[in-house]
């Protein structure tokens, strides 16, 4: 049985800039750049790094996150992030 995947807000660009991806708890990260992976780090709301990951080049993951932490980009273009929740 396929996954419907909903989606509960607007894609943005994600950079070095911490960004809450709007207070989503699932989200979907996409990069599109073809030859550099984008390191992740999930930011909390004290503004500490508690967790970081990968994202291959041309590839997508789904990051589950509390909805007061934030997410950065260690790309500045060609990343992006897209709140969503499974049905």
């Amino acid at each position: 049985m396929a996954e419907v995947i909903k989606l509960v807000g607007f894609e943005i660009t994600l950079n070095g800039t911490a960004n809450l991806v709007s207070n989503a708890v699932l989200v979907k990260i996409s990069n599109a750049n073809t030859t550099t992976a984008s390191l992740i780090t999930v930011v909390n709301a004290a503004g500490s790094n508690t967790a970081s990951t990968s994202v291959l080049p041309l590839s997508e993951i789904y990051l589950q996150k509390p909805t007061d932490s934030k997410l950065i980009s260690s790309l500045t273009s060609l990343v992006t992030a897209t709140p969503v929740a499974f049905s």
